[in-house]
């Protein structure tokens, strides 16, 4: 006659995985949480750069004024 009962080695088995699971979970919420603050830092150093670059931390330039093109009148 066979038993209902689970047999001693399917239990350990299954506590096993229970536990690597366990153990598994924070290591991928700190991942997750510094992949987050990592992008959002990369998105403030791209904020930062284009806001460099589009001239609002840029001193101006004065430049002379230069002479317009003298173009020549088409003839008929």
């Amino acid at each position: 006659m066979t038993s209902s009962r689970p047999s001693a080695s399917a239990s350990v088995a299954r506590l096993s995985t229970e536990v690597m699971v366990g153990l598994l979970v924070p290591p991928v919420l700190i991942g997750i949480a510094v992949g987050r603050a990592l992008a959002d830092g990369l998105t403030q150093a791209g904020l930062s750069s284009e806001q460099l670059f589009a001239g609002e931390r840029l001193p101006n330039l004065n430049m002379p004024p230069t002479s317009p093109h003298h173009s020549t009148p088409a003839t008929d």
